[in-house]
């Protein structure tokens, strides 16, 4: 017997919240066999996932009903870019089921909606029971969010050319001397790399079959310079510069600590091992940099672009300095969760082995103005 197809059309535009780029999404489903079962499935995947805020079905109904496609359907890839067009989104999950000897699968396709290029196809087989087609679903949903971590343009912060003083003369002898550097304009991650947003590219890059989603919105760890610097390539971006990374963290004035000089407290930084492990990405707010960048004392130490030279600020040239030309470690700054209060200073530079991760060193990414 025939059956009209199962259609899911999940409609993407980006919103911001406190701590995270968020993806809206509506779900809309034709009358086929366990619609509302799958539907209500899928929604409950994508919502409980924390990448996702599901649109009003009243909204994409209407939009529906107002470009009258309800007789033609919504099954044409071209009438799913009208809908994203109407509704200001930027992509489109375009999905159908369908019977493959006798059990119904699915298969999405995410659709740019500017471009109207089919961005990747994901399929999944929902077997036949009911059981069968939540595990179908749910397999789906978790490539769904993977994908959509992928596709989520990581929220970055302009910072002006400018000029600041640079080191500490009460710092350790690597952070001296202070000396007055000249940046360009550049743009850098608001916050750190999260654990999503690295699994995603890891399978996106055929490192992992699955990502890994547990604990998605807490900083990633455990990676190596290299690697961290080739996800940043990923991106059309670079690992930040030392000199990028303090002007980021202290601004024009020069406070000792991201958010001025009051010494560190939990209600500004994760520091001290307080507890064993970092905060979601986001969580405080206030001990944002002057530039409103997150996390930059405390929660995981960062990698930045340069090789670490104790003396290199004796020599250090006064415009964008890059670092030394080589070196045996790589700097990674900010201090972390288990490290003491100075160490989250913004001058203290730390330094690691480039060819392995921590546990307590992450990173953000950068690019220069204008790329």
């Amino acid at each position: 017997m025939y059956r009209l197809p199962i259609v899911l059309l999940c409609l993407i535009g980006v919103s911001l919240n406190a701590a995270q780029t968020q993806l809206q999404i509506a779900v809309v489903a034709n009358k086929g066999p366990r619609v509302d079962y799958a539907q209500a499935l899928l929604e409950g995947e994508l919502q409980q996932s924390g990448q996702f805020a599901l649109v009003e079905r009243e909204k994409v109904a209407a939009t529906i009903e107002e470009l009258s496609f309800q007789q033609s359907g919504v099954t044409d890839q071209s009438n799913a870019v009208a809908i994203g067009q109407h509704l200001n989104v930027h992509k489109i999950f375009y999905a159908q089921t369908h019977r493959v000897g006798g059990k119904l699968a699915l298969t999405v396709q995410i659709v740019d909606v500017e471009t109207n290029q089919v961005q990747r196809t994901i399929s999944e087989n929902l077997g036949t029971t009911q059981q069968q087609i939540a595990a179908g679903v749910s397999r789906l949903a978790r490539q769904l969010i993977t994908a959509a971590a992928l596709f989520a343009p990581a929220e970055m912060v302009a910072i002006p050319a400018g000029r600041f003083k640079m080191g500490s003369e009460i710092g350790l002898p690597d952070e001296k001397p202070v000396h007055l550097v000249a940046l360009s304009a550049y743009e850098i991650d608001r916050y750190e790399v999260t654990r999503l947003a690295y699994e995603s590219y890891l399978v996106a890059e055929g490192r992992k079959k699955k990502a890994d989603l547990r604990h998605p919105q807490l900083p990633v760890v455990n990676v190596s310079w290299n690697d961290a610097d080739a996800y940043c390539r990923s991106r059309g971006a670079r690992l930040p510069t030392e000199a990028e990374w303090e002007y980021a963290a202290r601004g024009p004035i020069g406070g000792t600590y991201p958010w001025g000089d009051t010494p560190p407290n939990p209600a500004l930084a994760r520091f001290g091992g307080q507890e064993r492990k970092p905060l979601k990405i986001g969580s405080l707010p206030r001990g944002a940099s002057p530039f409103g960048v997150h996390e930059l004392a405390g929660n995981v130490a960062e990698w930045v672009w340069d090789w670490w030279q104790p003396g290199y600020y004796e020599h250090s040239p006064p415009k964008d300095p890059q670092g030394p030309a080589d070196g045996d470690y790589r700097v990674a700054r900010g201090g972390s969760w288990n490290q003491p209060p100075d160490e989250l200073r913004t001058s203290a530079r730390l330094y690691h082995n480039p060819y392995k991760g921590a546990g307590h060193i992450g990173f953000r990414c950068a690019k220069s103005a204008g790329f």
